[in-house]
């Protein structure tokens, strides 16, 4: 049982780094490592009435229920991956973001792969992933708004990257970086601002308690459909993570370099998409596995 807890606690710390970058989704490194469903189905089972268990003294009856051991050591490897690795990331995308990007590109593309050879195709799936690529592709292209930066917006903030983490292709911190709240959050973070930190947890907590639920309740209905239409926002995310961007223009390295001024990176670039490409492939076989 403690090994397992070592291998949720990795694959929180994957999510982590994954929600740390604006565009890339935590809910599609959990979807790689086979941990998906047991996670939406783990938080649709929070409820307020759970509290009454305790209030009752029965501690291991809400623990279970809760899948607690699972919970907690999938939550500390975020937190433990959100806190060390986003000064990292900022460090990376203010000094070379095509490499960071390429790294991600190379594991959305491998996921694309191993997550769509392993579906049931059928016609009406298709058209569902078309339709999460188009929705996945306009998030991508959306401007950034100026919200103000308040108590409201902490919490409003919090509860739609919180939902917007749970589905596969859609980025927690690219929907606050949407609403403008990324910076104020980066700095709260950096600068151990504990009010801003727990505004933006008490969102995450109350879009936790509603989205999982409806959620869970689309995959128990129309699991291999639902499926079908995250991997569209799987596919849509490629926009968003194009290493060579340059004034909300998508170049080739070369015109990149010609266009900015800067260096290309390409050879970096290219073996930051394989090292993306082989994680994919080491977190797929050691899923199969465990399954």
């Amino acid at each position: 049982m403690k090994r397992e807890w070592l291998v949720w606690f990795g694959k929180g710390l994957v999510m982590g780094v994954a929600d740390a970058v604006p565009g890339v989704s935590g809910g599609t490194m959990a979807l790689i490592t086979g941990i998906y469903e047991r996670l939406v189905s783990a938080l649709a089972h929070l409820h307020p009435r759970l509290l009454l268990l305790l209030w009752q003294g029965r501690w291991a009856e809400f623990w279970v229920r809760i899948d607690g051991a699972f919970l907690l050591s999938l939550g500390l490897g975020i937190l433990v991956s959100l806190f060390s690795v986003l000064n990292l990331v900022h460090w990376m995308l203010e000094g070379a973001p095509q490499l960071l990007w390429s790294f991600f590109l190379g594991l959305i593309v491998a996921s694309l792969f191993t997550l769509g050879i392993r579906h049931r195709w059928c016609r009406l799936d298709i058209l569902l992933c078309a339709i999460g690529t188009v929705i996945a592709v306009g998030l991508s292209l959306l401007t950034e708004m100026a919200m103000t930066v308040n108590a409201w917006t902490l919490i409003l903030g919090g509860a739609i990257a919180i939902s917007a983490m749970l589905l596969p292709g859609i980025s927690g911190s690219f929907i606050l970086l949407l609403m403008g709240l990324y910076p104020a959050v980066v700095a709260a973070v950096h600068q151990r601002d504990l009010v801003t930190i727990g505004l933006v947890a008490l969102g995450c907590i109350i879009g936790l308690l509603v989205f999982s639920r409806f959620l869970n309740a689309l995959l128990q209905r129309w699991h291999d459909r639902v499926l079908a239409f995250m991997l569209g926002f799987i596919l849509g995310a490629t926009v968003k993570v194009w290493p060579w961007q340059y004034q909300q223009q998508w170049l080739s390295p070369f015109e990149f370099t010609q266009l900015s001024g800067q260096p290309s990176l390409l050879p970096g670039a290219l073996a930051m998409m394989l090292l993306g490409a082989i994680a994919v492939v080491g977190l797929t076989l050691h899923s199969q596995q465990k399954s």
